[in-house]
């Protein structure tokens, strides 16, 4: 159902405020009436399972491997639940996520102690001896939904309007074996529980355990067997308030975690207007961790903040998971003459920022209104190319630099390698930083953050350029150039419909949002892409699926420029589960750093000629405008602005303050040589073949396109690799799997990352064999 609640999602039109349903003679009757577009609404249905729940549901290619996984699930919890608790017949996902929060709260992740009490006391002692332990690391989207609902309850209850006492009401949709109406208790507070009337039957039981057990004192919430799809015909809070004692006018939070996915676009349509109908006339907090669709589609705090303004309702806090999929939100009604719970909970929680990137600074610290090359953070290298107590040598627009962490301390230091002069600076989310301004104006709240980038996996590329950052820049900008100049290259590409036959359908709207100023892609058929710019060198590629790209363009000097390139992968359950596999990691690195090597190639040969033509002979920049220039010009007209607002000339050998930096002086500093290439990849050419001008140049260009050879995968290949933290190199994953896995096991691990690795055309089965027998001792 998931997918076809978010396939439905694209038939609907308009964002109007959504309808309550009204009662005629006593019966609800439905006001809301979804438009669907008969075209799309036939395509759907021609498309079948996989318009519905892609390859693992009924019909899929991977049909299979989710039923078995069902069934697995399904003998475990009734071997689990065989013996004292015969009543509790539902073996579904509510008791899946019941044991995986127990196993949460042992290892720490998660601060839930009544979910181990609420377990069969004869088989719950298999989480205290860590039979499941291996499990959390597939369950970071159970603890990441219960630690913000969590958040939004503490808040909603702290409020003026419920502290001390005071009357308010919880209610929580599809609450399956939820736990917060026992963690929470006091005097005042009433939790209304909706579940499926099987799932109630069975919480019962679990609940009068407890009350019998361990705490007879315990307020027990209220039960309601309801199925949320009747919502399209049956209004849920008369029958909450006609039945179950629900009031109108007390304060009430609404929770509603991981169920939508299960109910039909109308029901939702229908709920969620009485919900936010209630909240115009009595407060009301709105705590989802779910999906909204057909209501709101994408992942961009911009669409949920406008459908909610629509229904009077202020988003406070927000963040989206899997396109949009989830929506993770903290609101309050606009209720008249009613503000306190707004004004308690708007403070409490983190504001949304409208970014169309998943990093963010506050709209506070936009460069793009004030152009200036000083006051900002820039990234030097990644974290793990540094070595506690050894200097590292680079440059920031011609000026060389010395950064070094503490061993004891882990305290970081970056320093003007030829004056001494101290920087600010700082390690953050795996990248060291410089401050280019006063030190003692660092402002650490304008660093770029990723506000989840624990649900993503990463991987680090770096790319040295011959040619100056600005034109770099502008080809990261240019979202058309990927249609003729890479249409082929690489599977990524490709996939995203990035080819020369579609370059007469796409469309590109710019944007502006709190942080930068971008282009929007489109073709006739789906968003193909996001590219955001921002000021002063940072370049950003995402789009709705999740995956983002980042790239920060460091000015080493000119004629010179290093990119860190991050791409960032949403941690589903699959890939989570992939990731666990020996090899993949390291797979999936040598994966996507060839790519970005291959695209690096492509990219360098067009910049060195365009770098030739502007600088050499003297080109515009631009005359004739196409499609998708008007960003490329806002990024020169910006560079333009920023030298004239910092009295320059060029951005190269001035320091912070207007100061010269001293020739002489530069060419005087020798930079700290290198054992070996730091990210696990690169040719390493010897000292004494390098010249030393060339060499006094640090960093040197270890890295693709200018040095040609490619990221390699195993040691010894091509003589290229030695040593690096993160490098991942398979070799060292093949031995761990030889050391741990049984001999029928290991041929079957190989076949499979053979199979991944040949099947993408990045090796042949005969190298890959021979390289791992080679690593593996075998020849």
């Amino acid at each position: 159902m998931l997918l076809l609640v978010a396939a439905l999602g694209v038939l609907l039109r308009g964002g109007a405020r959504v309808t309550t349903p009204q009662r005629i003679g006593g019966v609800p009757q439905m006001a809301v009436k979804l438009e669907l577009n008969p075209e799309e609404a036939s395509r759907l249905l021609e498309d079948g399972p996989a318009a519905s729940q892609g390859p693992f549901g009924k019909g899929g290619a991977l049909e299979g491997v989710a039923n078995t996984l069902d069934a697995v699930a399904e003998v475990t919890l009734g071997v689990l639940h065989a013996f004292d608790d015969k009543e509790v017949q539902d073996s579904s996902k509510n008791l899946q996520v019941l044991w995986s929060r127990a196993v949460l709260a042992k290892l720490g992740q998660l601060d839930d102690p009544i979910a181990f009490q609420l377990l069969p006391k004869s088989t719950r002692g298999a989480v205290e001896a860590g039979l499941f332990d291996f499990s959390a690391n597939f369950l970071e989207w159970v603890a990441a939904r219960t630690a913000f609902l969590n958040e939004g309850t503490d808040a909603f209850l702290s409020s003026p309007s419920c502290s001390g006492g005071k009357e308010c009401q919880i209610v929580i949709f599809g609450a399956g074996f939820d736990t917060r109406s026992i963690r929470y208790q006091r005097e005042g507070l009433r939790f209304f529980e909706i579940d499926l009337p099987e799932t109630i039957e069975a919480k019962r039981v679990v609940h009068e355990r407890y009350r019998d057990e361990v705490d007879p004192q315990v307020r027990l919430p209220v039960r309601v067997g309801f199925d949320l799809n009747d919502c399209e015909k049956v209004s849920l809070l008369e029958k909450l308030e006609a039945q179950h004692g629900f009031k109108r006018n007390v304060p009430t939070m609404f929770i509603s975690e991981a169920v939508m996915f299960y109910v039909n676009p109308r029901a939702i349509a229908s709920l969620y207007g009485e919900i936010f109908e209630f909240g115009r006339s009595s407060e009301a907090m709105y705590c989802f961790t779910d999906s909204m669709r057909p209501l709101v589609q994408g992942p961009f705090s911009d669409e949920i903040k406008n459908f909610l303004d629509k229904q009077d309702v202020e988003l406070l806090a927000h963040q989206a998971r899997w396109s949009g999929a989830v929506q993770f939100m903290h609101s309050v009604a606009r209720t008249p003459g009613m503000d306190s719970l707004l004004s308690h909970v708007r403070p409490i929680v983190q504001a949304p920022i409208i970014s169309y990137a998943p990093e963010r600074v506050p709209p506070a610290f936009n460069k793009l209104p004030k152009p200036s090359f000083n006051n900002s953070w820039y990234a030097l290298g990644y974290s793990s190319e540094l070595h506690d107590d050894t200097p590292y040598s680079t440059r920031l627009f011609g000026e060389p630099l010395t950064v070094l962490r503490d061993g004891k301390t882990g305290q970081l230091s970056v320093h003007a390698t030829a004056d001494g002069e101290a920087y600010a600076c700082a390690d953050h989310q795996d990248l060291f930083w410089v401050w280019r301004g006063d030190p003692s104006q660092a402002n650490f709240d304008m660093l770029p953050t990723h506000p989840t980038p624990e649900a993503t996996h990463s991987v680090e590329t770096i790319l040295d350029y011959g040619c100056d950052w600005s034109y770099i820049v502008e080809n990261n900008l240019d979202t058309p150039h990927l249609y003729w100049l890479h249409d082929g290259s690489i599977p990524p590409i490709e996939s995203i419909g990035c080819s020369r036959k579609n370059i007469a359908s796409i469309g590109l709207r710019l944007f502006k949002d709190d942080v930068g100023v971008g282009h929007i892609g489109k073709t006739s058929t789906k968003v193909t892409k996001v590219v955001r710019y921002d000021a002063p060198n940072i370049v950003r590629h995402g789009g709705v699926s999740g995956f983002s790209e980042e790239f920060n363009i460091i000015p080493l000097g000119p004629h010179r420029t290093r990119v860190l390139l991050r791409q960032r992968f949403p941690k589903g359950p699959i890939l989570s589960t992939l990731l666990n596999i020996p090899g993949t990691k390291a797979a999936l690195q040598y994966l996507v750093r060839n790519w970005n090597y291959q695209i690096g190639l492509e990219d360098y040969c067009v910049m060195q000629g365009q770098a030739h033509n502007v600088d050499d002979l003297g080109a515009p920049n631009w005359r004739k405008l196409s499609v998708g220039d008007d960003l490329i010009v806002k990024f020169w007209k910006w560079k333009r602005d920023a030298l004239q607002a910092d009295g320059l000339s060029s951005e190269y050998f001035t320091k912070w303050d207007g100061s010269s930096i001293s020739a002489e002086k530069i060419r005087s500093v020798q930079p700290v040589p290198l054992k070996a290439p730091t990210h696990g990849g690169g040719r390493r050419a010897s000292p004494a073949t390098v010249k030393p001008a060339y060499l006094s140049s640090a960093p040197i260009a270890d890295y693709p396109p200018i040095n040609h050879q490619p990221y390699p995968l195993l040691y010894g290949e091509n003589g290229i690799v030695e040593r690096h933290v993160q490098a991942l190199d398979l070799t060292n994953e093949l031995r761990k799997v030889s050391t741990k896995l049984p001999p029928i096991g290991l041929p079957a691990s190989l076949g499979a990352a053979a199979g991944l690795t040949a099947g993408a055309g990045v090796l042949s089965m005969t190298g890959w064999l021979a390289g791992v027998a080679n690593a593996m001792g075998m020849q």
